[in-house]
């Protein structure tokens, strides 16, 4: 129980890591013309926070099971790292070009854990899906404030 437990806590701050060294908003960030339907701070936040939250169950349920073998945290490795470079790219650097590529390499990243987690264990991957999910109206957005503001 305390292993899922520090495991659970271990995944949410990995996957926070980029958003607390690259905080989103600011004057830059405020100033870009943003596409229609452009989520409020708050609202990317809270959900950003309930997509960790799912991504660390999912981990948990699958090394709880012993169904984490190596293509699957290789899997959720390479999908951290692209998620991780997003903030990097887009409020680091300031890059939308390469942030709105990341957005595929993310989403793409995402769809292929979700289908090789699948046989393994069912919930696990289907605590996925809204990542999956947010992560098209992430490229659609990222996509939007490249094309609005090159």
């Amino acid at each position: 129980m305390i292993r899922d437990v520090l495991l659970f806590l271990a995944v949410v701050a990995l996957y926070s890591l980029a958003g607390f060294a690259f905080p989103g908003g600011g004057a830059w960030y405020d100033a870009l013309t943003k596409p229609d339907g452009t989520p409020t701070d708050s609202i990317f936040a809270t959900v950003w926070f309930i997509l960790y939250i799912l991504i660390a169950i999912s981990a948990a349920l699958l090394v709880r099971n012993g169904q984490m073998n190596q293509e699957l945290f290789l899997l959720f490795g390479v999908n951290w790292f692209f998620n991780q470079l997003f903030p990097l790219l887009f409020f680091g650097l300031h890059q939308l070009f390469l942030a709105a590529i990341d957005t595929i390499l993310v989403l793409y990243s995402t769809w292929v854990l979700i289908r090789v987690s699948r046989p393994h264990h069912k919930i696990a991957s289907s605590l996925l899906i809204p990542y999956l999910q947010w992560g098209v109206l992430a490229i659609y957005l990222s996509w939007g404030l490249y094309l609005l503001n090159r």
